[in-house]
């Protein structure tokens, strides 16, 4: 049974049409209520909101601050689910003045350049779940502001606000209908193989066997690290930090053909103790969770580019309250 998929021709023309249409025609509610399911499954580092409404609301406090939004599709892998529906995986680059106050402090008149990746399960034109990560710690450094204290002043207004900090954390998940799937096939193994190696086993040489010598990971921050021994550095920062974190590979589609390289998109997620020095500072003890969302690009069997995204800023507040819970804060 073929995706349903209105007017447009194709799933990534889909994705990228209804995109279009709620950002920058300006659709907002009415599109949202024509694209997304009255109570959709949104889960992000930020948090879970379960309501088209809260979805409208967000999308409307995020345009307020950022008027100019442009949402700038680079890539949408897929996967058709046999019965109408289709899980695509969106990587997309917002491009924004930052000219209303807001969540991100008082406006700076200043360029924000963030990659964002989008899981959505689509069933008859109608987005039912997504999962969704933005770059907040690019976010941060495009405003001047450093990740660690954009999370600090997300902490208090989420207080001040809510009488919580709000982050996601898989008890915080309600059930849906979609059932994740690991496809098969030589690059989702390498791929799988790879990362259990990294951020299972601890094992970096695993570099060299996944990524070609001149490969390029675009991370969080918005920092891009170039060859073996950058991308190394980069894994240490992390591993350092959570060296008992648990991964987790929770979603894995191949797209293979058409004029570009076998493409992989990797939903995963690490879970662990912020008891090391590392890329998050000194140990805090918290128990961390990260959601994380990856795009690889292989040729002859080696990774050639990554984009990789977690949210730094939402891991952050994860450990501020945590040292704020145990001074009494």
């Amino acid at each position: 049974m073929q995706p349903n998929l209105g007017s447009y021709s194709d799933v990534p023309d889909f994705i990228y049409g209804i995109t279009r249409e709620i950002w920058e025609d300006r659709g907002i509610g009415g599109k949202l209520d024509r694209y997304y399911a009255p109570q959709i499954l949104l889960r992000a580092p930020t948090g879970l909101t379960t309501s088209n409404a809260g979805v409208t609301a967000q999308t409307l406090a995020t345009l307020h601050q950022f008027p100019d939004r442009q949402l700038v599709g680079q890539d949408v892998i897929w996967a058709d689910g046999g019965d109408g529906s289709f899980l695509s995986s969106h990587r997309l680059i917002s491009v924004m003045r930052h000219t209303g106050d807001g969540s991100y402090g008082p406006a700076t008149g200043r360029v924000v350049r963030s990659h964002i990746i989008a899981d959505c399960w689509v069933l008859d034109t109608v987005v039912t779940e997504e999962w969704l990560v933005r770059d907040q710690a690019a976010f941060a450094r495009c405003l001047g502001i450093d990740p660690a204290a954009l999370a600090r002043q997300m902490v208090a207004q989420d207080i001040a606000s809510l009488g919580k900090v709000e982050f996601f954390l898989p008890e915080h998940d309600r059930p849906g209908r979609y059932r994740p799937e690991i496809q098969g096939g030589a690059e989702v193994d390498k791929v799988v193989a790879g990362y259990r190696r990294l951020w299972q086993a601890k094992e970096t040489a695993a570099v060299r066997e996944l990524y070609f010598h001149g490969a390029s990971l675009a991370g969080p921050g918005g920092d891009t690290a170039y060859g073996h021994a950058d991308i190394d550095r980069f894994y240490l920062g992390y591993l350092a930090a959570f060296p008992d974190a648990v991964l987790s590979i929770d979603s894995a589609i191949l797209n293979r053909g058409g004029d570009q390289p076998p493409r992989v998109a990797l939903r995963w997620s690490l879970r662990g103790r912020h008891s090391g020095f590392g890329h998050f500072g000194p140990p805090s003890g918290a128990d961390v969770f990260i959601m994380g969302m990856s795009h690889f690009y292989l040729i002859d069997g080696l990774v050639r580019q990554e984009f990789m995204l977690t949210d730094e800023v939402s891991i952050w507040k994860q450990i501020i309250a945590h040292q704020e819970s145990r001074a009494g804060g």
